[in-house]
């Protein structure tokens, strides 16, 4: 890592939302409208996956069965995809934290290095989400595009990511958006709650 990432504080925002609520859609939108960079855990993770690394078999366990990837593990990938990228200063990471574990470690090994704004969440009912992954599996490839699998992410994401979004609440830093509406809809939504930040916390790049 060079000395000019090292001085880098990139702002970064959480994108989360339960498995089909839209993370990934929107977060490519955003990051065309503005200038930012999208960064998926879940498919950091899957890259990581396909090339072997030496967390591949722990983190297939994990994926295949619904369960959370040890923490340590995926804030490394963050951290790395993060000052390794110098195409912008504003980052969403979609999909983390998943637990409060998560976001502990988190805090204890990356607040110092970024700027962290706000968690935005996608709220979607749980017969849409169903028909968004039954969709996608046609085409995705994803071996967790499956009812079997999919299920058990609903449960950890209201036993275990819900209590992130809480926490973000009661800090007053949760932006809620409506996700059963149409990819466009959301998009115009989240694009105006990002107009109604104080513009010393919007640091984008147009």
């Amino acid at each position: 890592m060079n000395k000019i990432s090292m001085l880098r504080k990139p702002f970064v925002y959480f994108i989360l939302g339960g498995p089909g609520s839209g993370k990934g859609t929107q977060c490519e939108l955003l990051s065309k409208n503005l200038n930012f960079i999208h960064l998926s855990a879940g498919q950091l993770l899957r890259n990581a996956i396909s090339n072997s690394s030496q967390h591949k078999t722990t983190i297939e366990n994990c994926i295949n069965n619904g369960r959370i990837v040890p923490s340590e593990v995926t804030i490394s990938l963050l951290d790395k995809a993060i000052f390794e990228n110098d195409k912008s200063d504003t980052f969403l990471i979609d999909g983390f934290p998943r637990n409060y574990e998560n976001m502990i470690n988190w805090i204890e090994l990356m607040d110092h290095k970024i700027n962290f704004q706000s968690v935005i969440h996608i709220i979607c009912s749980k017969q849409t989400m169903i028909e968004r992954i039954q969709e996608r599996s046609k085409t995705s490839g994803r071996s967790d595009d499956n009812l079997q699998t999919l299920q058990k992410r609903f449960i950890t994401f209201q036993n275990d990511t819900q209590k992130i979004i809480d926490h973000y609440r009661d800090l007053n830093q949760l932006i809620e958006i409506n996700g059963d509406n149409s990819i466009e809809i959301v998009q115009e939504e989240i694009l105006k709650r990002f107009k109604q930040i104080p513009i010393e916390e919007f640091k984008c790049q147009y």
